[in-house]
Order: C-alpha cells, then sequence, then structure tokens
C-alpha cells in the first residue's frame, strides 16, 4: 500500500493491530503503534483498546492497565469495551477488589457497565466464593434495568450447585424460565451435576426429563453427569442403563466413566 503511495488510514492500521495482538504479537503491535505516530496517525480507543485486549488475553494486566493509565493521560476516554475488557481480566486473575474499582470509575466516568461487565464480575465473585457479593451485585444490575441473560444466571447456579445450595440454584432457574429467558445445555446440565454431587438422583432423572420436554435434547455431557452420577451411588445397574441409552444415540462416554464396563 505504502509502496503505491497510498497511506494507511486509522481504520487499516487497527486491523494490523489487531492481528498482531490475536496472535500474542504484541512486541509488534507496539512497533506497529510507533509508526502510526511516525505517520502523523494517533492511535484511537479501538487501537488501544485492541492493545489491551491482547496484554489482557497474555495474562499480563498490568501492562494492559498501564494502556488505561496512558490514554487518559493523553486525553482519550475509555469506553465500555475498554472497561470491559480490563474488569474481566482482572476478575480471572482474582483481583476482585481492582475490578470493582474499575466499576465504579466506569460509572463515575460516565459508562454505564453492561450485562457483559456485570457477567464478568459476577464470574470473579462466584468463583471466589463470594456468593453473597454475587447475589447482591445480581440485584443492583436489575434495580438498574439491565436484563440479566441466561449466562448470568448459569454463572450463579453454578457456583450455588457447587456449594449445595440446590434450592436456591433451583430457584434461580426457576426465575430464568419466569422472566422468559431460555435455558441452554449448560443450564440443565449445571443443575444434573448439583443433584448427582448429592446424590439426589431422581431429581437429576427429572431434569433429564425436562430437558427433553423442552426440546433441549440431553447430550453427552448430561449423560457421562448421570452416569457418574450413579456410580458413586454405587448403583451400576442404573449406570449401566443410561450408558446404553447414550450410546444409542450416538454419544460417546468419556473415558473416566467407561470404568465400570
Amino acid at each position: 500500500m505504502t509502496d503505491k503511495g497510498v497511506a494507511p488510514d486509522i481504520i487499516t492500521y487497527n486491523a494490523l493491530l489487531d492481528g498482531y495482538c490475536l496472535r500474542g504479537q504484541m512486541e509488534d503491535a507496539e512497533k506497529l503503534l510507533d509508526i502510526m505516530a511516525q505517520n502523523g496517525c494517533e492511535p484511537n480507543v479501538v487501537s488501544l483498546n485492541t492493545m489491551i485486549n491482547g496484554y489482557v488475553k497474555l495474562k499480563n494486566i498490568d501492562k494492559a492497565l498501564t494502556i488505561l493509565e496512558d490514554m487518559i493521560e493523553k486525553g482519550i476516554p475509555p469506553n465500555v469495551v475498554t472497561y470491559n475488557t480490563l474488569i474481566d481480566g482482572l476478575c480471572k486473575a482474582s483481583r476482585l477488589t481492582l475490578a470493582r474499582q474499575l466499576f465504579m470509575d466506569m460509572q463515575a466516568h460516565g459508562d454505564t457497565p453492561n450485562v457483559v461487565t456485570y457477567n464478568s464480575l459476577l464470574d470473579g465473585l462466584c468463583k471466589s466464593a463470594r456468593l453473597g457479593e454475587a447475589v447482591a451485585l445480581l440485584e443492583d444490575m436489575e434495580d438498574k434495568g439491565i436484563k440479566p441473560t441466561t449466562v448470568t444466571y448459569n454463572i450463579l447456579m453454578d457456583s450455588l450447585c457447587e456449594a449445595g445450595k440446590l434450592e436456591d440454584a433451583a430457584k434461580f432457574f426457576s426465575d430464568l424460565v419466569s422472566k422468559g429467558l431460555q435455558p441452554s445445555f449448560r443450564t440443565y446440565n449445571i443443575l444434573v451435576k448439583g443433584f448427582c454431587k448429592k446424590g439426589l438422583m431422581n431429581e437429576a432423572v427429572d431434569v433429564l426429563s425436562k430437558m427433553e420436554k423442552d426440546s433441549c435434547l440431553p447430550d453427552a455431557i448430561t449423560y457421562n453427569t448421570l452416569i457418574r452420577g450413579y456410580i458413586l451411588n454405587n448403583d451400576f445397574s442404573k449406570a449401566l442403563y443410561y450408558r446404553d441409552l447414550m450410546v444409542s444415540k450416538g454419544f460417546e462416554a468419556e473415558a473416566h466413566t467407561f470404568f465400570i464396563c
């Protein structure tokens, strides 16, 4: 392009940056930023968001935070994408205090958190077993008119099931359905796993039946989970029954599920 006397524009540079960042080639991306500046094409919020995402994917959160500071110093306002990327990265790194600080900062700067922001924070809180805070955050989300998605409920239900709070998980499932949301395979599988973990096999089978009734046919994960549940409860005849049923439907058992054979 430059050989033909055509100067790349910001869209071209941003596409190149995205390519480097997707491949984790951050040194090349940094060099490209320098070339942009030399050619009088200043990076914009899209350019810097791309860089932040690249560093977050490489788990270099501190470098990503430095770019945020540079943006603010240069008068390039961060947007919701900027904050969401950083908050998600911080939550995955279990740096929840800083994630919540950024959550407050974005609102102070006039950027309204969206469902992606809340889901990242909820996931971080749940993975840190801070379920009370997670439920309070869901309430805050709804109070602000931001509608939870099936993903939101899956995050909460999964953590509640892991904590053995099956009644609370079932309540959230009911809330999900009452709000017109469609349970996903993961939603049902979370419940199946939760009931199996507690040895409540009749309830797990009820979920299986509900899946079929709701035209969300059980998948390999559903059957493998159910089989392992029966094995853990020493009901090998039922485990074999569901193994045969699974195979008849074209699914394969996971290697560690088949040790009963």
